[in-house]
């Protein structure tokens, strides 16, 4: 059986990363809202389907372009800058400020780049076959002034012919192609969003003063202190038993995913081929407002209860700006919370939770020990 004391600290450093965990990744999703994140990335990943050159050479151009304000595409006469030109997609923007999409479904891309090859020109009656082959042969797009790129026209061809001119056919493949691309381009979003909910870390870490070594330290010599950041944590778990679902839902959301049971775990990982429309627009602006009560009351309430037994924060601290010893315990306790909490507030709630279990169970065997040595 674990020692109580050093169970009881490992709960408390737990519990202090499960509050700030959940305070990162509240910001990181404002961050990605306000950032538009998932229309970047799905910007980038249209960008790499159909062009042949490759923007982002380094991880940081990579990370760098989910900041910049204007479109990552390719120039006036790329075949991803009509394509985003094109009206299906363009009006598939919310407003000025998020006027890239953050989702298109397989049939849109389809479609688009389908009428992109065949031209704005097309009458009902007209056979389309040779408009597409047209394209392909001079490498130009009919709807646009794109030139088609060496790779992308080797593999369209490579499409085209495997359809043997069938347009539903050529569909069907460019739809399974974009669905494969998605799938890749939900990691790429995942490693960016972890490497700036890392960085988000660093800054919290800091302007909180929430320094690993010195919690421990605090932890293993007070036992006040230990006892009351066990009973708030064990406060904590039973008002906010499902902490870890709250999360999920609340990412679903934003990523404006339906709740069904129905889609298959592949399409339920796809943040970037889901249908949008007003209404989900309107609850996503109603997350984001959500998100805002939620980070300030964690700020308010829980962390500054805990910060206020644990007596964290800079108007406490014994830091001296000449103490190199002290700058270094600093820094590397900011370091280690930092990549702690960035393990995400899931992973820290399941652990909390197992450790209370434990803590409870090994309290009961002591009483029942006592009584039976009586």
């Amino acid at each position: 059986m674990f020692n109580s004391v050093v169970l009881e600290v490992v709960i408390g450093l737990v519990f202090i990363y499960l509050l700030y965990s959940l305070l990162i990744t509240i910001i990181q999703e404002m961050i990605a809202t306000a950032f538009n994140f998932r229309a970047k990335i799905l910007q980038r990943a249209i960008v790499r389907m159909l062009e042949d050159d490759e923007k982002f050479k380094s991880a940081f151009s990579s990370l760098s372009h989910l900041f910049r304000s204007k479109g990552n595409l390719g120039g006036k006469h790329s075949l991803s800058h009509d394509f985003y030109n094109h009206p299906l997609i363009k009006f598939l923007g919310e407003n000025k400020r998020h006027n890239a999409p953050a989702y298109i479904d397989k049939e849109t891309f389809s479609k688009v780049l389908t009428d992109l090859l065949r031209g704005d020109k097309v009458k009902p009656s007209d056979d389309v076959v040779p408009l597409i082959q047209y394209s392909l042969d001079t490498k130009m797009i009919q709807w646009g002034t794109a030139e088609i790129g060496t790779q992308t026209l080797s593999y369209l061809n490579s499409l085209w012919a495997d359809a043997r001119g069938d347009v539903n056919k050529f569909k069907s493949d460019l739809e399974n192609w974009f669905e494969e691309t998605m799938e890749r381009t939900t990691g790429w979003y995942k490693r960016h969003t972890q490497f700036i909910l890392f960085f988000v870390g660093i800054a919290i870490v800091i302007l909180f003063n929430v320094n690993t070594i010195e919690i421990v330290g605090k932890l293993e010599k007070d036992p006040k202190i230990r006892e009351q950041i066990v009973q708030q944590a064990d406060a904590f778990t039973k008002a906010h038993p499902d902490v870890d679902k709250e999360i999920l839902m609340m990412k679903k959301k934003l990523q404006n995913t339906p709740n069904g049971n129905s889609q298959s775990d592949s399409t339920k990982m796809n943040v970037f081929s889901m249908n949008t429309d007003l209404a989900q627009l309107e609850l996503l602006k109603a997350e984001e407002n959500k998100l805002l009560g939620r980070a300030d009351s964690l700020i308010r309430i829980d962390i500054a209860k805990t910060n206020g037994i644990m007596g964290l924060g800079w108007q406490t601290s014994k830091f001296k700006p000449l103490d190199w010893l002290a700058m270094g315990k600093s820094l590397l306790g900011w370091l280690i919370t930092a990549l702690a909490i960035s393990l995400g507030a899931p992973f820290w709630f399941d652990l909390l939770n197992k450790l209370m279990k434990l803590r409870n169970s090994s309290t009961g065997s002591d009483v029942q020990e006592k009584l039976s040595i009586k």
